[in-house]
């Protein structure tokens, strides 16, 4: 059902990747990948890539392994997946299980109701709203023996809530930060004790959240409740370690997202990923106010959708080894100066090679990819190192 392509290692990877999809299509002996891709516009702006990013197949994946998860953690070289027991139906329960990357070896560990995993303050975190009930749970797992260290229960939820899953990010000092409805808790990893906590103001619900990498910083997007749903983006911005309200902003462009955005803290700064209908827009926000900073500034959307910063479906960021990295539905892969937006290197993968997931190994300057059928190693050029 996984299979390890063993002419890969993924030592000393650098950051995690998560990824929400069910189903896995089988893979080929080898990925041609590489070999198949050509240099392409990844701006819109004829901006090409002068040569494929080198590509190496490390994990497969098949459609008899549904997973609902999947996190790689760079401190222990494996990948954490959260995936059906056999005649399980499609809802659950999951089973937690790690795979060393280098052996394949794997190793099972508990089920859960929920299917939500993240990686934060060196643990796992297994989070979502269990069947029948109103109170979202996160259970805190210790990633080296699968064991369940604590269970969090959150406050319960509105009848006919319409909102996410809770978002979970790393904070300071060994803590992480809990967004569910109207919450932001922060609490000790250690030792479960709350250290912090902050409320939305009225009408809104959080949508995601992420800690700047001085952790002095916590942003949150958040969604207006209409209509039973959720719609817009309001964007928050407090002190990571108290909890202290700082800005609060809406308007703009931010006013076409369909319901909140996925962020990517960066120094001095947030990117924010949002839908628009079937097309989205990435944005980048100061610190300082949360003004938007160009590139890509208003102007965005007068450029086609099929770009950087104007896209179809879906894009999905990572803030690593000094840069802004990126994937999204037109199959663009890029590396990106995260103060600026200034893009530095750009590739193009087929689209049966869509990437879902995207991680980054700073030690071996690769990223590792996600696209639907295991994970693979693709080395960008030097240029998107600092």
């Amino acid at each position: 059902m996984i299979a390890i392509a063993t002419s890969v290692s993924v030592a000393g990877a650098a950051c995690s990747s998560s990824t929400t999809a069910a189903g896995r299509g089988q893979l080929p002996a080898q990925s041609t990948a590489a070999q198949s891709r050509a240099p392409v516009s990844a701006t819109g702006h004829g901006q090409t890539t002068p040569a494929p990013w080198p590509e190496r197949r490390l994990l497969r994946e098949t459609a008899a392994e549904r997973i609902t998860g999947q996190v790689i953690d760079p401190a222990t070289e494996s990948t954490y997946l959260l995936a059906l027991r056999r005649h399980a139906p499609v809802s659950g329960p999951w089973m937690l299980r790690r795979i060393d990357l280098r052996t394949g070896s794997q190793r099972g560990g508990p089920s859960f109701t929920v299917g939500g995993i993240a990686m934060a303050a060196g643990y796992l975190w297994i989070y979502g709203l269990p069947r029948a009930s109103s109170s979202p749970v996160i259970w805190q797992i210790d990633p080296a023996t699968l064991a369940r260290v604590r269970l969090i229960t959150l406050a319960r939820l509105p009848p006919e809530f319409p909102g996410p899953w809770p978002a979970i990010t790393a904070g300071p000092a060994g803590s992480v930060w809990i967004g569910s409805d109207r919450s932001l808790l922060r609490v000790d990893a250690g030792t479960g004790e709350q250290l912090a906590a902050a409320t939305l103001p009225s009408g809104l619900v959080v949508s995601h959240i992420s800690a700047d990498p001085a952790a002095g910083d916590l942003y949150v997007s958040a969604a207006r409740l209409a209509g039973g749903g959720m719609e817009g983006l309001v964007m928050l911005e407090y002190d990571a370690n108290s909890g202290h309200r700082l800005v609060v902003r809406s308007g703009g462009l931010m006013s076409d997202s369909v319901a909140g955005a996925e962020l990517t803290a960066v120094p001095g700064g947030v990117w924010a990923s949002f839908r628009t209908g079937l097309l989205g827009l990435t944005v980048h926000l100061s610190h300082d106010g949360l003004r938007m900073i160009r590139p890509p500034g208003p102007g965005v959307v007068s450029r086609p959708a099929n770009g950087i910063f104007h896209w179809p479906m879906y894009e999905t960021t990572v803030y690593a080894g000094g840069a802004l990295w990126l994937a999204n539905q037109v199959g663009i892969v890029a590396c990106l100066d995260p103060r600026t937006g200034r893009v530095v290197a750009s590739e193009r993968v087929p689209q049966s090679q869509l990437i879902l997931e995207l991680a980054v190994d700073q030690a071996r300057r690769t990223i590792i990819v996600g696209d639907g059928r295991g994970l693979a190693v693709i080395t960008p050029p030097a240029r998107c190192w600092r």
